[in-house]
Formats: structure tokens, C-alpha cells, sequence
């Protein structure tokens, strides 16, 4: 499904949308993981559990990923996710084979339980004996 483009005008930001609505997906500072309290330690340890247990994401701030390489992160992945339909399926995944790594889409509820397409790129990245480069976009030329 594509939305039209007056739709699209009119969608604003999504995130800022989802914050004002349903359940918040948890933000973590992991600038707290590096404390040397080791009570504020263990509150971040248990943050970061009871995401992964509960939500499967989180946000996490205070990283230390650098700023540009997000950037050219979010670029790439803007990029693929403007290809023509065509170009996205040579890099399809077929979960019915088990081959679950690629580009696919799927129906999921938005933050207010609405039924909305949604394409994706799913990758294995860890543990490296599950990487499979060879499905990795060649475009954008930067995307690896």
C-alpha cells in the first residue's frame, strides 16, 4: 500500500505522532552502564532486561555511536526504502524457506492498533557465522 501523497503531506512526524499516543516504547541511558555506582549499574542492567523481555526494542541514548555514522545510516536506509518495488524484491526474503535475512513487508498495528504496511530489511548481524553479506544491497553503494 502506498499512501497518497496528500496523506503523506499531511503525516507530520511519525515519531513525534507515537509519542503522544499508546504505550512508549523504553529509552535507556547507557551512559548509566559505565556509572561507577554499581546500584545505578544494576538499574540499567535491569532496564535493558526488562525491554528486551518485554518490548523486544528500546531506545537507547548516551550510546556513543557517532552522530555522522547515524546519519549515513538513516541516508542508506532512506535510500534502499525509495528504490523502485523491483529493485527491493532482488534482495527478498522468503520466511516459508526459512530464509528470514532481506527485504520484505508485512501488515502490523500502528501506535494506535490500526492495521498499516510496512516494509523492512532484517539482517542477522551477530553471531557472524549467521551473517549473510551476500544479500546485502548493492544499492546505495554505500549501504554496507
Amino acid at each position: 500500500y502506498v499512501r497518497p501523497q496528500e496523506e503523506l503531506d499531511n503525516i507530520g512526524n511519525v515519531f513525534e505522532e507515537e509519542k503522544k499516543e499508546g504505550p512508549q516504547v523504553p529509552t535507556i541511558d547507557l551512559a548509566e552502564i559505565d556509572s561507577p555506582s554499581e546500584v545505578v549499574r544494576g538499574k540499567c542492567r535491569e532496564k535493558l532486561k526488562k525491554a528486551a523481555e518485554e518490548w523486544g526494542v528500546m531506545n537507547l541514548v548516551n550510546h556513543g555511536i557517532p552522530e555522522e555514522l547515524l546519519n549515513r545510516l538513516r541516508k542508506a536506509g532512506e535510500t534502499f526504502f525509495s528504490l523502485p518495488v523491483e529493485e527491493k524484491e532482488k534482495y527478498a526474503n522468503d520466511q516459508a524457506s526459512g530464509k528470514i535475512q532481506g527485504y520484505g513487508s508485512k501488515l502490523a498495528n500502528n501506535a494506535s492498533g490500526q492495521l498499516e504496511w510496512e516494509d523492512y530489511f532484517f539482517h542477522l548481524v551477530y553471531p557472524e557465522d549467521k551473517r549473510d553479506l551476500s544479500i546485502w544491497p548493492n544499492k546505495p553503494s554505500d549501504y554496507t
